[in-house]
Parts: structure tokens; sequence; C-alpha cells
């Protein structure tokens, strides 16, 4: 199996279980969603592009501020996007344009977009691609905010895969096991693993044009069952031998010759905030 069709597993899975995967997990990630909203900082009369918007959770968010102009989001999964037009139009939202486009190929003129924002949407392979595809349809002046996991897994993630480990069927359907060789690929690929690790991002974005950072620090609390996990560790990046001073807060508009992009990793943890860098 190579990284193409792994790519496409995971889509087509995902888009069969996208209204239960909306219904049961996109709402524990909603406090991510609004830190990047308000990383963002999104005004009115702009257009962003939300990447890998899936059932359109932070889409949905961005839309709102950015009237009379737009979002334009994007994903491969069409049951995903179709769940996400479902959102939009029952929310009374009008200017969300949904398509089923790959991030690492997108089709639209450069310098087009004020902004690109993601929550959890980076593709693991060819996320690369991604960043050279987003800085391409930036304006000057543009920015880039996106979250991601970490390459080492929170223990949220680590008590699962172990119980699947210990209890998952050990005679899995052809499917499943098609799914589970991609899972695994994707564990095993050194440059997927990069898209959690601070410093393969920032190599990625300096690639791409992104080559100047400064950093941010934050925690986004996520509560559930009892527990709180916070989830930080933000940094910008301004590509193209930019000058001039920018200030790291993340509320406020960049100098307008650059583009500036922001990540903010998802680092959940119990109790305490870890990642900065």
């Amino acid at each position: 199996m190579n990284a193409n069709e792994a790519t496409l597993l995971y889509v087509d899975e995902f888009s069969r279980m996208a209204e239960a995967y909306d219904r049961n997990v996109v709402p524990r990630f909603e406090a991510i969603a609004q830190e990047v909203l308000r990383l963002a900082d999104p005004k009115a009369g702009e257009l962003v592009l939300d990447i890998g918007t899936g059932t359109g959770l932070l889409a949905c968010l961005v839309a709102p501020f950015v009237r009379p102009q737009g979002v334009v989001a994007i994903d491969l999964a069409d049951g995903a996007i179709s769940v996400a037009s479902y959102r939009a139009g029952n929310a009374g939202i009008r200017n969300i344009r949904f398509e089923m486009l790959d991030s690492r190929n997108i089709v639209y003129h450069g310098k087009l977009f004020d902004a690109a924002v993601s929550n959890l949407g980076i593709p693991v392979f060819g996320w690369d691609r991604v960043f050279q595809e987003v800085h391409r349809v930036l304006k000057p002046g543009g920015r880039f905010i996106f979250s991601e996991w970490p390459t080492d897994n929170p223990t949220t993630f680590g008590v699962p895969r172990q119980l699947l480990a210990k209890y998952g069927t050990a005679t899995p359907s052809k499917d499943l096991t098609l799914l589970r060789e991609a899972r695994q690929l994707a564990r095993d690929d050194p440059e997927a693993a990069m898209l959690g690790n601070p410093a393969g991002v920032r190599k990625g974005l300096a690639n791409g044009g992104f080559d100047r950072v400064v950093d941010l620090h934050g925690i986004v609390r996520l509560a559930r069952a009892g527990t709180a996990r916070d989830v930080g560790g933000a940094a910008r990046w301004i590509p193209d031998g930019a000058r001039g001073e920018t200030r790291p807060s993340g509320g406020e508009r960049r100098d307008r010759g650059h583009v500036v992009a922001q990540l903010l990793l998802g680092l959940p943890r119990i109790g305490r905030l870890v990642g900065k860098h």
C-alpha cells in the first residue's frame, strides 16, 4: 500500500462515518476550533479558505465574521461535505462554498485568499505540499492558522489503541485489513510523523515560503468527564524575507506586506501546558 492508496481509504471511511463523527466527536473539538478562530481574527469582507473542513465546524464559525464575503471550505470526503452543507444550511449560513477538493492541489488562482485556516484537517500524507499550496493562494498580508495533534500521541489516543490492539478482531474483514494497513503506514512513515513535530512543521513551512517565526503560547481547556486537558503551543510564520516588526498577540492584524502563518499545535495533557517552543 502506498500513501495515495492510504489517503483514499481514509477518505472513503470518513465519508461513510461522517454523520456519526459529526454527532459524537466534533463537539469535543470545538474548543480547539474556537482558538483557531481567535488566532485567525477574521474580518468583514475577507475571503477565507478552510482546509480539510470535514463536517464544517470551523467554516461555520468563521463565516459570520467575514460577511459580505465568505468561506471556501474544501475536503476530499464527499460524505463529510454533505454533512457540512447541512450544518451550514440548518444554521442559516449562506456564505460558505463547500467543495470536494484535494488540499495538496488547490485549484484556485494564486494570491486570492485573505486567510487560510484548518482545524485538525491537514492530511498526514503530503502535508508539505499543502503548505506550498496555501502559500501560493494567500494574498500578501494573509495568514495561515491551523491546529494539529502531536506525533507523541497523548494518553487520550494511547488507551483506545491499546484496547484495540488487545481486543480487536483477529480475523478482520478485507476492508478492515486495508484500513489497518493504512493506519500503520501513517504511523510508520517518517514524513507523516513530522506533521506533529514542531521542528518538522517549521521546516515544512519554511520550504513552503514561510520562514520567520514569532512564538506564541496559550492553553485551550477541554473539559470532559470531570477532567481538564490542556491544548497549547502556537507559533507564527512570516515568509519571503519579511521586514518590520510583528506583535505576538493572536487578535491583532499583522504587517499587510507579508503572509503570516500561525500553528496551534494541539497537545492534550492532564492539568498542565506542554509543548512550549
